[in-house]
């Protein structure tokens, strides 16, 4: 059994800099660690810096106009700070996978199902002899129906459900180590979010996968998850088992997040506000 973290970050620092202006500092020292086959959610409200975390762990931020630092950023034991470009794509892909809160804009739409799936094969598994099998097998994995017929599709073809699907089973074919899903229900209705969430907790569950929920809906969290980080402008001021958080919510700003939660049969009443000054 694994006691070493997947993921173990001390210090992380992310600021963005613009001509003639003062750095905008997005996250400030923010420390966790992942262990293998473990779930988290970052929470926290748009500009919180859960985005800018996500894509730092992978060196997706353009540097310039973002500067990333850390005493340490270690994925499955790399130092991802100092690893080269023909490194990272390496690391891009099969140990660390992204599934984006917008499928249509993250699909090519010029390029078919296979295409797009195809190449993140070829890349990290190249081993893999039959591709249009094993585009297949994760195409019905993550529950798209006919996925022979798919295969061919353009994004425009399928639903907004349907893309998703194909974006997470487009992640999971290389078999990574660690699932960052940004906002991934974001763009769909009720009903299809709730089927996107039960279907990546059934995939962690099935494929033991550690995955890093960034949202700013604790509603969605609870069977998915195994702590919660939440952050408030740049910083993480909560942190803890999901279960715990949940019921006894400790910081000032979690409590006003879990009062935005919708509830079936409340009345009617004013969203909670907070001072931001006084936090």
């Amino acid at each position: 059994m694994e006691t070493a973290p997947l993921l173990h970050i001390r210090d992380l620092e992310i600021e963005f800099r613009r001509y003639g202006a003062e750095p905008t500092k997005a996250v400030q020292q923010l420390s966790l660690d992942l262990m293998p086959g473990e779930s988290m959610a970052i929470v926290g409200e748009s500009g919180s810096g859960k985005s800018a975390t996500a894509l730092a762990l992978a060196r997706l931020l353009p540097e310039p106009p973002a500067t990333v630092r850390a005493t340490k950023l270690e994925l499955h034991g790399k130092d991802i700070l100092r690893l080269s470009p023909a490194e990272l794509r390496q690391v891009r892909g099969k140990d660390i996978a992204y599934v984006f809160q917008e499928p249509s804009t993250s699909l090519n739409p010029v390029l078919t199902v296979r295409t797009q799936m195809a190449e993140s094969l070829q890349l990290h598994r190249p081993d893999v002899k039959d591709i249009d099998a094993e585009i297949i097998t994760w195409l019905d994995k993550v529950g798209i129906v006919d996925p022979a017929k798919r295969l061919r599709a353009y994004p425009h073809e399928l639903s907004g459900g349907m893309q998703q699907r194909v974006m997470i089973a487009m992640a999971l074919c290389t078999q990574p180590r660690l699932l960052i899903a940004d906002e991934p229900t974001t763009a769909l209705d009720v009903t299809i979010q709730k089927q996107i969430i039960d279907l990546l907790a059934q995939l962690r569950r099935d494929l033991g996968m550690s995955i890093i929920l960034i949202t700013h809906n604790f509603g969605i969290i609870r069977d998915i998850v195994d702590k919660v980080v939440v952050m408030f402008r740049g910083k993480v001021v909560e942190t803890g088992p999901v279960d715990e958080v949940l019921k006894n919510p400790q910081h000032p700003y979690t409590q006003a997040l879990l009062a935005c939660v919708p509830r079936m049969g409340a009345k009617k009443a004013r969203l909670p506000a907070i001072d931001h000054a006084t936090l």
